[in-house]
């Protein structure tokens, strides 16, 4: 049976989900100048949400959380560097009365301190300085999409159907399938590509039908337009592939976690073998936990419009 809020009007299916909209809603909440009993709110980008699990899903796909909790955690594996090495230093220091050869080791454990301080300050400054260029960036999107005339699309409507797929449409597409096909075919190799690997496996093992044929194609790479058909046949665009990259968020974000745990999981093991000594394979472990951490928001983040320029530019070109 179907129930009316008495306040917001909304439509529910039961009483208890009557209740559960009651305590949770924060647009029948504000109609009632009540403040919800729970209130989760993140740290990285100040969202707020009354349910546990709504909250769960913007963290895992919001960028600037991310972004907070990599910072946290390069902080952590930093400042445990800088730990071992100190330890070093003062042990080598209070050896120099006897061993006065052991002063040269103090002067290049003490460059490398350095070192490794002047990279952590980089990487940090790297990653504020692609936010600031991400802002810029929508900015520059919003100017040109008021000025910027709209080509003629050099594709006619039968060529477009000719290469599309009338069998294999994007609305027929399930999300266990599509999660097996990604898991089956997507390689540590892809990961390490980044957008540009993750929009390859798109096209290749999805997008490219059995027929022969495609699932989706680009009409326009200037505006970033593309042409699907529906499972009636009509030929649809799907502008900036939000259709396309909808159907495959979950999935891809669900591979991409697996593939990110796996490869840290393998560094940290790596990492608690070696001993204090073999400094270049530690530092060659640190930039690879990083450049992995970077490719993780990369990839987790393939269908925000602000931040996969790379993942659409180059579906545009697979697909041109």
């Amino acid at each position: 049976m179907n129930i009316k809020c008495d306040f917001c009007d909304s439509i529910v299916s039961s009483k208890y989900v009557l209740k559960n909209h009651l305590l949770t809603n924060k647009s029948c909440l504000n109609i009632r100048n009540i403040e919800p009993s729970k209130k989760f709110i993140c740290k990285g980008c100040d969202y707020m949400a009354t349910d546990q699990q709504k909250f769960s899903l913007h963290c895992e796909s919001c960028k600037s959380y991310q972004i907070l909790l990599i910072t946290e955690k390069l902080n952590k594996e930093h400042q445990d560097e800088i730990k071992e090495k100190n330890l070093t230093i003062l042990n080598l220091k209070n050896q120099l009365d006897k061993h006065d050869n052991y002063y040269i080791e103090y002067i290049k454990l003490k460059v490398e301190h350095d070192k490794l301080t002047e990279q952590y300050e980089k990487t940090i400054t790297k990653l504020e300085l692609k936010i600031s260029q991400c802002d810029t960036f929508i900015q520059t999107l919003a100017r040109d999409g008021a000025t910027k005339v709209t080509t003629t699309n050099n594709n006619t409507v039968n060529n477009i159907r000719n290469i599309l797929s009338p069998t294999y449409t994007l609305d027929k597409l399930e999300p266990k399938k599509i999660e097996e096909k990604i898991r089956e075919h997507y390689s540590e190799h892809d990961f390490f590509n980044g957008q540009k690997g993750l929009a390859g496996v798109c096209v290749d093992r999805i997008i490219k039908t059995p027929d022969g044929k495609m699932m989706i194609c680009c009409s326009d790479i200037s505006r970033k337009k593309f042409k699907i058909l529906d499972v009636n046949g009509n030929l649809k665009e799907d502008i900036e592939a939000r259709l396309f990259c909808q159907q495959l968020k979950v999935p891809i974000q669900t591979v991409t976690k697996e593939m990110y745990d796996k490869i840290a999981e393998r560094i940290d093991k790596e990492r608690e073998r070696l001993s204090l000594d073999d400094r270049p394979r530690r530092e060659k472990l640190l930039d690879d936990s990083m450049r992995a951490q970077q490719y993780f928001i990369d990839i987790m983040n393939f269908d925000d419009l602000n931040y996969n320029q790379e993942f659409m530019h180059e579906l545009c070109v697979l697909l041109n």
